[in-house]
């Protein structure tokens, strides 16, 4: 039988390629029929992932075929679809002239943190990227091509397609606004990558919003009502923000980007934490089923040491070249984390939080 699993995908900007080799991989497990994915849920650039998943799922399922093979063209739809997604971002970044793309392109360790570009955006923009930068200029654009049906395709439920969950931020009232299936339209996407720099919001009935990272990057708590639901046990965290970088940020953007890294790192600490401290209750015995709470099992694929090399800029830099190279680290991540990971499904968690809930929230305090 196939384990359930669900998925929370952080937002980085161009750094969440790195999550499209492992959804790369993981889809290859679920080909096999050896994992079913229940959920996922997305923030910022990580929401773009999660929305990729999930269309191509589903537009898979209606694929013809024999019904043995339905997992495989499944997959292998969804697939094609994560690489869609990246190389129309790609293309729209080259032919829009982002200034990063070129200077990435001529970088050997594609850190251009002291490049020309990077040393013209921080004097030139206070250490906002360019206008014509962000993924969310040509947002439009990307989600035209390669999302045409959204919302619809996903506004009904079909087999073997998990629940998408996307966030945002409520600029008024300062919360987190959750998009779920129907409601992840193209607005909902945009939402959810407006970075407040840009100095405008997006609209979306009475509500006003801002990059979802703020409040979840990724958002965990909404996951987990799904995943008790679904019966399923297992969180797989795919990370691409580290929360240790080498040095002190300097330049402009260097000090606004590692703000926004340690905010949007803030919930998610913060969150696991809260997870982890369920679970040691229900493994002391101290929650009954009876309450409706059951363990979650916290696993986590990351390249922290590699991806806090690449710098800030490359963020902004979504080069096909550049591309490749992130999805080839997320599938060397996979393979190295997927074996313990997989031995510990439905079991425990395979994730060694200690460091996180003891270090970075500092739940034991210096004395």
């Amino acid at each position: 039988m196939a384990a359930k699993i669900a998925l929370a995908l952080q937002g980085g900007g161009a750094h969440a390629a790195f999550s499209w080799g492992v959804l790369d991989r993981l889809l290859e497990q679920a080909a096999a029929g050896k994992i079913e994915i229940s959920a996922v849920s997305g923030a910022s650039s990580g929401a773009l992932n999660a929305t990729a998943l999930a269309y191509g799922l589903r537009e898979g399922a209606d694929l013809p075929g024999p019904a043995t093979a339905r997992s495989k063209r499944m997959a292998k739809a969804a697939q094609g679809k994560i690489e869609e997604l990246w190389s129309t971002i790609a293309r729209a970044a080259f032919w829009g002239g982002n200034p990063f793309v070129a200077a990435i392109g001529l970088s050997l360790g594609w850190n251009i943190d002291d490049s020309p570009a990077a040393r013209w955006a921080d004097m030139t923009s206070a250490g906002v990227s360019p206008a014509d930068a962000s993924i969310g200029t040509y947002l439009n654009s990307v989600l035209r091509d390669v999302f045409p049906q959204l919302p619809a395709i996903l506004a009904a439920p079909v087999a073997q397609v998990p629940t998408v969950l996307v966030a945002a931020t409520d600029v008024q009232e300062c919360r987190r606004q959750i998009f779920v299936d129907g409601a992840v339209s193209p607005a909902a996407l945009k939402a959810s990558l407006c970075v407040p720099t840009a100095l405008t919001s997006v609209e979306i009935g009475q509500g006003h919003y801002w990059d979802g990272g703020y409040m979840g990057n990724p958002p965990l708590s909404p996951l987990l009502d799904q995943v008790r639901e679904a019966g399923c046990d297992d969180v797989v965290l795919i990370t691409v923000n580290p929360l240790h970088r080498d040095g002190v940020p300097r330049s402009a953007r260097q000090i606004l980007d590692r703000l926004n890294e340690i905010t949007f790192s803030a919930s998610m600490v913060h969150e696991v934490n809260a997870i982890e401290t369920l679970n040691r209750l229900v493994d002391a015995g101290h929650v009954t089923k009876a309450a409706g709470l059951r363990r979650v099992n916290l696993h986590r694929i990351h390249a922290d040491v590699e991806l806090s090399r690449l710098g800030i800029y490359s963020k902004d830099a979504p080069a096909w070249d550049f591309l490749l190279h992130l999805r080839d680290l997320g599938r060397d991540a996979f393979d190295r984390s997927w074996p313990d990971i997989q031995a510990a499904l439905g079991k425990k968690s395979s994730w060694d939080t200690a460091d996180i809930c003891d270090h970075v929230v500092a739940r034991r305090a210096l004395r």
